[in-house]
């Protein structure tokens, strides 16, 4: 029983270090800065249906959640980013304010496919984002994930809630 036990919390501790290296996320901490609750996954698909990338995100799904965003937050990496849920299609303008750091801002429509991609972002400005069509999904991901991962329009997204 404690081995198995022992065995869950390493694997657990492998699979939170996977997503946040230990000396980031740490550093983190004692800063007291705010870290992404891991809530789902989002892939980025080519057209040929291979996964080009995938994210540990957290989900903003409600009015509030969606306008904090990533406010006063920063992604210290490629593997974690916000996914933004809305309950129709609509076009989509997204800002930087209180935002600390530069951000991919990667806009979906409710077929699942990369409508535009905002890329490197204004940190803490009040410059506009706008998607080139109605958005049901948003992506934010640390500034060059599209262009480290080739995602572009006409690439498709699914994910995942964790819980």
């Amino acid at each position: 029983m404690m081995r198995a036990r022992l065995n869950h919390v390493l694997v657990m501790m492998s699979f939170a270090l996977a997503f946040f290296p230990a000396e980031d996320l740490s550093l983190r901490q004692a800063q007291g800065e705010p870290t992404i609750r891991l809530e789902g996954m989002v892939e980025f698909l080519r057209p040929d249906g291979s996964v080009a990338a995938s994210l540990a995100v957290e989900i903003a799904e409600t009015p509030e959640t969606r306008s904090q965003g990533l406010m006063r937050r920063m992604l210290g990496d490629y593997m974690t980013g916000m996914l933004f849920l809305f309950e129709t299609a609509h076009p989509q303008t997204f800002w930087m304010r209180n935002t600390p750091t530069s951000l991919d801002i990667i806009f979906v429509d409710d077929r699942s496919q990369v409508l535009n991609i905002a890329p490197h972002t204004t940190p803490m400005s009040d410059q506009l984002y706008s998607s080139a069509g109605p958005a049901k999904f948003v992506v934010e991901a640390k500034a060059g994930f599209a262009e480290r991962f080739g995602i572009r329009p006409g690439h498709s997204m699914r994910w995942k809630r964790l819980r």
